[in-house]
């Protein structure tokens, strides 16, 4: 019996035993929830929050980084001068965040409040209501002379550092300044509503300009970069593990560069010296914030003019044959950032890695577009480099080039200009190949000397600005707008020009670029990628159409980092092999769905085609081209132990990495230091009376918690 007895007694110990774990599990997950639903009533998380980033080149780092565990102020909202006075002058509650208009967010407005050392981060306004972001009258983070010191005229006494023309003069350099707090824009209404009625107005704003009481309502900015310093520290760190998961500081800017040779040319072609015209347009940029990068006449305008004359060249293919030159249509990639692209281009020929080993020695003449968005005078202006035409052989041909644009231009409501032969070239990648060897080139732009442009990369340069806005649909997508209309007339001068270089003769009248082409390539690159265009050249597969539809805006033109090809990059090459390639019907075993870089002479894609006449299904098509990509990655991450960094050979830019829960921009409120110092000290008496309350009841636990024992017989 006494044997039974024990062993109702452990049956009964180990049911209250599982009871107390049990109780335990309940409580803890009570806890969690409670825990989750204090956190949601204590922070409004802002989900519109677009950080500036930190980029590192050779010698510095540019940008933004928050402390490890964000930076936190009150909100100022700031709309006027009195409003940013009175924080500079008079606001106690410092650490500040800064809540800046578009028009108040300049570099004078961002020293000030830098100076006062009152601020721990700055937010900026940045929606699509015009009313809540007016545009100023001009906004360009990049400096007044871009890409000078990896130019031709870097330490050219006569035009370096752009002693004959400021081209950005409005410029303020923002992008090239190490801030050493966050930087912010919020893209959703609501939530900039929010944070001025409901957090600024209700409990900080001044009254009468007496600062409130608290509470205040506060704001936590994150945006943690794990890069420092400058790019070699950065990649050197990287490069040297520290444990068995080794931490990944930054990467390297990068992408492809799209190349397309014009001629059908047989399989066993090898090109001769100076047998190729070399037409070109540069396809990135960048702004202060993450992902926000329209650049509308900055490459846009550029890209489209570019591709409406290939396709209209097309037409008239059969005229070139081996008595004439070809035309190679280049994209190039990274130029925004020292020139990545031209360089690595430049790289490649020099070690024979470009398709029909390429050389400089092939290339006859060079012919860029640029800016053609705002056009100085309604005219298309030609720039050519002075220091080229200190070789008379050069410089006649220079000034054929010109004759030969002019003329063709006259027949289009006279819409060329020619600036003075002392000019220098203006920010363009022509400069790189000039640098390289010397041959003819001009450069074709919308400004005759200072920039046209006053949104020059910076997260402005958007359609409604170069007045290519329509809505987001079908009447949209076939709308045509001023802009379109203008860029179709350039396009034809490109191609007319093209054609009577490449070929000798005079351009055909029939040889025009196609409006409706153009229409739709600026809808598609500037309002919505979701568009018939780019529906037509994708891959045919549902999960390349699934991609197009998910895209609420129109795709980044920024080079990111280097290893996964960017939409913009496989979308040029695809439009540039359906506007110049041919419809392949007897070797589509040849297809592939990849935009790969090759070396073989002639490329093949699949791509969806265009809609049948039930509007449903598509004729899916194989395209034959000689279009493919080449790398835009800087030789100064390939070349073992380079020592350049200081150096302005090879672009050395990077983008510092960062954490998953690393951004983050959250709204609550702050009680007054009084009321903090009494919950710590609340708490810690607390704290205390539980332990002495723990140590009582455990040093009398055995009167207090006794068992009865069991009964024996």
């Amino acid at each position: 019996m006494i044997g039974q007895g024990n062993e109702k007694e452990k049956g009964r110990m180990t049911r209250l035993r599982c009871y107390r774990q049990f109780i335990l599990f309940i409580l803890s997950c009570i806890s969690l929830g409670a825990s989750e639903r204090i956190s949601s009533k204590t922070y409004v998380i802002v989900s519109g929050n677009v950080a500036c980033i930190r980029r590192l080149n050779g010698t510095h780092q540019v940008g933004c980084s928050s402390e490890i565990n964000g930076n936190v102020g009150v909100l100022h909202y700031i709309n006027d001068t009195d409003s940013l006075n009175w924080l500079i002058n008079s606001g106690p509650h410092q650490p500040y965040v800064a809540l800046l208009t578009s028009l108040n967010f300049n570099r004078d407005t961002v020293q000030q409040l830098r100076n006062s050392k009152k601020i721990t981060g700055i937010i900026v306004i940045h929606t699509d209501d015009s009313a809540t972001t007016p545009l100023p009258d001009s906004f360009s983070p990049a400096d007044k002379c871009p890409g000078d010191l990896y130019g031709l005229y870097h330490n050219n006494q006569e035009y370096g550092n752009c002693k004959k023309v400021t081209w950005n003069e409005d410029g303020n350099g923002m992008f090239f300044e190490d801030f050493e707090f966050p930087i912010s824009i919020v893209t959703n209404k609501n939530e900039t509503d929010y944070l001025i009625n409901n957090c600024y107005l209700k409990f900080n704003q001044p009254t009468q300009g007496v600062p409130r009481e608290y509470p205040l309502c506060a704001v936590q900015m994150k945006s943690r970069m794990a890069a420092a310093k400058d790019s070699e520290t950065c990649i050197r760190r990287t490069n040297t593990p520290t444990n068995l998961n080794p931490d990944k500081y930054c990467d390297a800017l990068g992408d492809k560069n799209v190349i397309g040779f014009f001629k059908d040319v047989p399989e066993d072609y090898k090109p001769e010296k100076k047998s190729i015209i070399l037409a070109m347009a540069r396809m990135d940029s960048y702004s202060l914030f993450e992902n926000i990068y329209p650049s509308a006449d900055n490459q846009v305008s550029g890209i489209v003019a570019l591709l409406a004359a290939a396709e209209a060249l097309r037409k008239y293919k059969d005229h070139f044959d081996n008595t004439t030159k070809d035309i190679l249509f280049t994209f190039l990639n990274g130029e925004a950032f020292d020139y990545i692209g031209s360089t690595r281009m430049l790289y490649d020929m020099d070690k024979g890695a470009l398709p029909l080993k390429l050389k400089m020695d092939h290339i006859d003449r060079i012919v860029e577009v640029n800016q053609l968005a705002y056009r100085e005078g309604g005219k298309i202006w030609i720039h050519a480099d002075p220091v080229s035409r200190n070789d008379p052989n050069i410089s006649s041909e220079i000034n054929d080039m010109i004759s030969t644009i002019l003329d063709i231009g006259k027949n289009l409501s006279d819409i060329v200009g020619a600036v003075d032969q002392t000019q220098p070239l203006p920010p363009a990648s022509t400069q790189k190949f000039l640098q390289k060897t010397l041959v003819p080139a001009l450069v074709l732009t919308d400004h005759k000397k200072t920039f046209t442009n006053k949104y020059y990369n910076s997260r402005f340069d958007l359609a409604k600005t170069i007045s290519a806005m329509v809505n987001a649909s079908d009447n949209g997508y076939n709308h045509v707008t001023d802009q379109a209309s203008n860029l179709t007339v350039a396009a034809t001068l490109l191609a007319r020009s093209l054609y009577t270089l490449a070929t000798g003769s005079p351009a055909p009248e029939g040889l025009m670029a196609e409006q409706q082409s153009v229409t739709h390539m600026l809808y598609c690159f500037l309002i919505s990628p979701n568009c018939d265009l780019f529906k037509q050249v994708i891959p045919p597969a549902r999960e390349a159409f699934d991609d197009l539809a998910s895209q609420k805006s129109p795709y980044p033109f920024y080079v990111s980092v280097y290893g996964q090809i960017n939409n913009v990059t496989r979308i040029i090459q695809r439009l540039l092999t359906h506007y110049i390639g041919t419809v392949e019907k007897n070797h589509t075993e040849s297809c592939t769905s990849s935009e790969k870089a090759s070396l073989q002479l002639y490329n093949y894609l699949w791509m969806a085609g265009p809609l049948n006449s039930d509007n449903k299904t598509r004729t899916v098509t194989c395209v034959k081209s000689r279009v493919t990509q080449t790398k835009a990655y800087s030789p100064a991450f390939e070349i073992t132990d380079y020592n350049g960094w200081g150096g302005f050979q090879y672009s050395t830019w990077t983008e510092s990495s960062w954490a998953t829960n690393a951004l983050l921009l959250r709204v609550f409120l702050i009680p007054s230091k009084a009321m903090e110092t009494s919950i710590l000290s609340g708490g810690v008496i607390l704290t205390l009376v539980s332990m002495v309350l723990i140590y009582f009841l455990n040093k009398k636990a055995d009167i207090l918690f006794a068992h009865p024992r069991p009964s024996s017989l």
